[in-house]
């Protein structure tokens, strides 16, 4: 278990992919089950309407795209290591979101806690953008493209699904 913490700490710092994970189902099934445990926590906080149920919407885009692109690109043996991927790094990312928007203080104005919050959606796209990078097999430039066009394309679907 340790080499897997390990492995997810070198996924957020950009030195590995998710072929580096175990192709382990229960181990996957497991980490998404947290992922959307966490999501499902943290929405409700945040207390908007239908907020869990973007959450998990937004999720379920995300998968699916993932799937798609590795059908397309003829590797769907590479789903269940990239999905770990992205909910063992997702959720450590959302808790350090998380974290911050505690912290938030709608009456003062605060940028550096605005700054941070831009560093962390940046290097949440970064890793995102690594894994796609290795799974897909695939320039970076390009897996970057992807990643911010499927950013885009879950934004626009959830405001027409939840108006």
């Amino acid at each position: 278990m340790n080499a897997f913490f390990q492995t997810v700490f070198d996924l957020l710092r950009l030195r590995a992919g998710p072929q580096d994970l175990p192709d382990s189902r229960p181990l996957t099934l497991a980490v998404i089950g947290v992922y959307l445990a966490q999501m499902v926590m943290t929405s409700q906080t945040v207390g908007a309407e239908h907020e869990p149920a973007r959450s998990l919407t937004s999720v379920a885009l995300h998968f699916a795209a993932v799937a798609g692109m590795l059908a397309w690109r003829k590797t769907p043996e590479r789903l269940q290591q990239t999905l770990l991927a992205i909910t063992a790094t997702g959720t450590v990312v959302s808790l350090a979101a998380f974290i911050l928007l505690l912290n938030v203080d709608p009456g003062v104005n605060q940028p550096l806690l605005a700054l941070v919050w831009f560093a962390i959606f940046g290097w949440s796209l970064a890793v995102d953008a690594n894994i796609f990078r290795h799974a897909l097999r695939i320039s970076l430039p390009i897996a970057m493209l992807i990643t911010v066009l499927l950013l885009a394309v879950t934004y626009v679907a959830l405001e027409l699904l939840f108006p």
